[in-house]
């Protein structure tokens, strides 16, 4: 610590300077941090998929007959099969989209990351009206257990009507994220209310016994319908989830190349910075050595310099990434914010990162002083 006014010194030299470097790998650890976020919240999302999770939906955008989900129910290897079908709708504004899931009560079993109790489950059988929420849509619209939601919808009732009240039973977490948005009503109750379509779905969720023959059973569910006027396509979820990243591009490439061009710009920037210093101070590098200080203490100041310079940035763009990530979440779109997630182990990562460009950065200035001549250094040349 006695020599830290020492380094400081060195540092403030060139305020201007040592200011244009701190803030440019201040903004680098941010811009690292927020493409590891989002690599990481992808990477979770694909995680979170299961191989034992089937959906089976219309081939040619047709709706299936009600009746498909027993005979899907009846192919070897799967242990559940339940239907569903989705209601378009709006809370209270076109600006506030929500689909919601019309269900019966072994959904729960087929999707067992819903936290639901089975008390919850069996008041949701009793009662035709109602509907479980997911924690997203709650936190947006301030509902809780007991209220009464309309969603207007373009399906229309057998009244004519467009409007659809459902009773909120329960609030549920799902064990994958955090605030997914998720809104389950009965499909009993729909199918005998809604004006058309009456008997149909546009999806099964089924799960398997072995995830290693989904794609087996894909095809014997698939083979069961090939003929009929209603074919269907079934994928695991894994592998939907897979598609729908991949329609946005490698961003596991991008991230990577991003940062890895990040991170040398950062090597160069600090070693052009450090040369500049150590260039500037070789005769009082000399007169350190005339004075006593060893080879090995001359190169630590170097070090040290490009460490705290390094390590102080890049942690402070780290944490203002990190602070800056929990208040963005909570502006994101429903759902969103699981799509975004920076954890300690990524900023002790990009700690590592700052330590290593700290190193290779004072590399060349550190064996420019280990080779240093006094005499020439004193004498100017």
């Amino acid at each position: 610590m006695r020599y830290l006014p020492l380094i400081w010194a060195g540092l403030i030299r060139r305020p201007v300077r040592s200011l244009l470097t701190f803030l440019s790998i201040f903004v680098a650890f941010i811009l690292f941090a927020l493409l590891g976020g989002i690599s990481a919240g992808l990477a979770h999302v694909r995680e979170a998929s299961r191989l034992d999770m089937l959906y089976t939906t219309p081939r040619f955008g047709a709706p299936l007959p009600y009746a498909y989900a027993g005979k899907i129910a009846a192919v070897p290897g799967v242990t559940i099969a339940a239907p569903e079908t989705m209601m378009r709708g709006y809370y209270r504004d076109p600006k506030n989209p929500i689909g919601v899931q019309m269900v019966r009560p072994d959904i729960f079993a087929a999707h067992d990351d819903i936290l639901v109790t089975k008390a919850q489950i069996a008041a949701f059988a009793a009662n035709r009206s109602a509907a479980i929420v997911g924690v997203g849509f709650a936190r947006a619209y301030g509902w809780k257990v007991g209220d009464k939601v309309s969603i207007t919808s373009a399906t229309l009732s057998a009244n004519g009507g467009r409007s659809w009240t459902f009773d909120i039973i329960a609030i549920a977490q799902d064990a994958d994220y955090e605030d997914l948005p998720f809104f389950v009503a009965n499909y009993d109750y729909f199918d005998q209310a809604r004006l058309t379509d009456k008997g149909t779905i546009n999806m099964v969720s089924v799960r398997t016994n072995d995830p290693t023959r989904s794609a087996e059973i894909s095809r014997a569910i698939d083979a069961l319908f090939a003929n009929s006027p209603a074919p269907t396509r079934t994928i695991s979820e894994k592998a939907n989830q897979q598609s729908s990243t991949q329609a946005l591009g490698d961003v596991d490439v991008l991230t990577r190349t991003v940062s890895s061009a990040v991170l040398f710009m950062l090597l160069f920037l600090t070693g052009n910075t450090m040369m500049q210093s150590v260039r500037e101070r070789i005769p009082e590098f000399a007169v350190m050595r005339t004075l006593g200080f060893s080879d090995a203490g001359t190169l630590a100041l170097v070090f040290a310099e490009a460490l705290l310079l390094c390590a102080l940035a890049g942690a402070c763009g780290l944490l203002a990434a990190k602070l800056g990530l929990s208040l963005v979440r909570g502006k994101l779109p429903i759902g969103m914010s699981s799509l975004v997630v920076f954890s300690w182990t990524g900023m002790a990562i990009g700690f590592a990162f700052a330590l290593a460009v700290a190193f290779g950065s004072a590399l060349i200035p550190a064996f420019r002083i280990r080779r240093m001549n006094i005499v020439d250094a004193l004498a100017g040349r």
